[in-house]
């Protein structure tokens, strides 16, 4: 059922905004290894966020940026001008959110358009210091040119649910300072388990009910 797990994935989201911007994960980190780093990072209130698909879950993560007075870009291939209006979001260009956002968001579904979007041409054009997050598919982003990326200070770091393969097999990618990962659990919430298998329960007895 499309949109079942659309609060799920974006609180992850969120998260992964303010882990980044407070340096959350990177200081608890250190913090366990001994050292005491008292960089707080910065505010996500009053940053632009660049959201890639205004799908369900592209519109969640909006409304949860609400508080935070965050100037929101996004980018679809079908027109959302009238669910972008009612969010006070503002419609552009893929090529100008990807400039002008300090966080970009994906969540776009894996498509022979959307494979490998991310690539190291498109990495290149967002700001040194903007982060980006992929809770959609793995091979939406071309890893080997986002490890490049993060080796080489293009962008300031990354947060990743997903990755292509899974498990992931590149341990080195995986244990950069300026990546945060998690297993794919964006989707994995109680609430969001027990709401697809409900939905799913709910459409067998509909099948099965009808005359």
């Amino acid at each position: 059922t499309p949109g079942v797990n659309k609060r799920s994935v974006a609180e992850m989201t969120l998260c992964f905004m303010l882990g980044l911007a407070r340096n959350i994960f990177s200081a608890a980190q250190e913090l366990k290894s001994g050292r005491w780093n008292k960089n707080g990072g910065f505010q996500l209130t009053g940053k632009t966020v660049g959201i890639v698909g205004f799908g369900h879950i592209g519109k969640e993560v909006a409304r949860l940026l609400r508080p935070f007075d965050c100037r929101i870009l996004v980018q679809d291939i079908i027109n959302i001008a009238e669910q972008a209006e009612l969010l006070r979001a503002e419609v552009c260009g893929f090529d100008e959110l990807i400039k002008l956002s300090d966080f970009v968001t994906l969540h776009v579904p894996l498509t022979s358009d959307t494979r490998h979007m991310m690539d190291s041409e498109t990495l290149h054009r967002m700001k040194k210091s903007a982060f980006l997050i992929n809770t959609s598919r793995g091979e939406i982003v071309d890893q080997g040119a986002l490890k490049q990326a993060l080796v080489n200070g293009v962008i300031a770091g990354v947060a990743l649910d997903v990755f292509f393969p899974e498990p992931p097999e590149d341990l080195e990618f995986i244990t950069l300072p300026n990546l945060i990962s998690t297993p794919h659990t964006g989707g994995n919430s109680i609430e969001a388990v027990e709401a697809m298998g409900r939905s799913a329960i709910g459409h067998l007895c509909d099948f099965f009910s009808r005359d």
